[in-house]
């Protein structure tokens, strides 16, 4: 076939070998993709709008027998602008002899909750590891982009959670993934770890649950193991829900995958 695999999102698309050794549902899927091409672009606390530009951005390198996987946030994010751009694809088959990608784009822009999580490295309003704003915004204090909670007295970040997370844009976001879905010639999944969008167009944490039988986070893990595996304070799907995320698209799809079982 020839095919790619495209997948793009936030953390839940990280390839992260800390938390999941080998066994991330991206890793999974993309090593059993039968054509063995793949591109992943993910990154925490990443908003909506930047996964479906990723996504726009890279429409016309997209062929009828690639494989798109979008996996989308909570609407209530916002985005900022950096100085300076990083690497969008964090994983992918096409890479030199010393394992640097191959023409990878960049991406300039950063999630409100990634930027406010770096704010205890912040020194003369700059920020370490080239996540500085660009002028002028790098001049204003970072707590202007995270939410105080006071609905009387609300700072920028929480009118913009509010916009955001509004019945009108989450109606355009459903009204805009079911035009690209229905006008797509290539196999597009859109999956999200909320219930915000509608389940008709998006597999949401409600689809998802329903189909696996299961919703385990790591910080599920460690209060059923009372603290010997897993993380207290992690949201992030557990290994063995991120394996039963993967099989459940490689059995679905077989034309694409070649199915192997890791544990079940």
């Amino acid at each position: 076939m020839d095919g790619k695999l495209w997948i793009i999102g936030d953390s839940f698309t990280m390839r992260d070998t800390n938390r999941y050794g080998e066994n991330s549902w991206v890793e999974i899927c993309s090593k059993a993709f039968k054509d063995g091409n793949y591109y992943v672009s993910s990154m925490g606390s990443r908003d909506i709008q930047t996964v479906f530009d990723i996504f726009l951005q890279n429409l016309h390198k997209i062929k009828p027998n690639d494989f798109v996987i979008l996996m989308l946030p909570t609407l209530t994010r916002f985005r900022l602008p950096l100085v300076s751009p990083y690497v969008d694809c964090v994983y992918t088959n096409n890479i030199t002899s010393d394992g640097t990608p191959i023409q990878t784009p960049f991406n300039s822009m950063i999630g409100d909750r990634m930027y406010t999580g770096l704010k205890n490295t912040i020194t003369s309003n700059n920020l370490t590891n080239e996540k500085e704003l660009e002028w002028p915004l790098n001049q204003i204090d970072p707590k202007m982009f995270e939410p105080n909670g006071d609905i009387n007295s609300p700072n920028l970040a929480d009118i913009m959670y509010l916009i955001n997370s509004s019945k009108v844009m989450t109606d355009n976001w459903n009204s805009i993934l079911k035009s690209i879905k229905s006008y797509a010639q290539f196999k597009l999944l859109c999956y999200s770890w909320t219930n915000e969008l509608d389940p008709l167009v998006v597999n949401t944490r409600d689809v998802i649950t329903d189909r696996l039988g299961i919703w385990e986070t790591l910080k599920g893990v460690w209060n059923k193991t009372n603290g010997k595996m897993g993380d207290k304070s992690d949201l992030h799907w557990s290994e063995d829900m991120n394996i039963r995320f993967a099989e459940d698209i490689i059995k679905s799809y077989p034309h694409y995958f070649n199915y192997v079982s890791k544990t079940f």
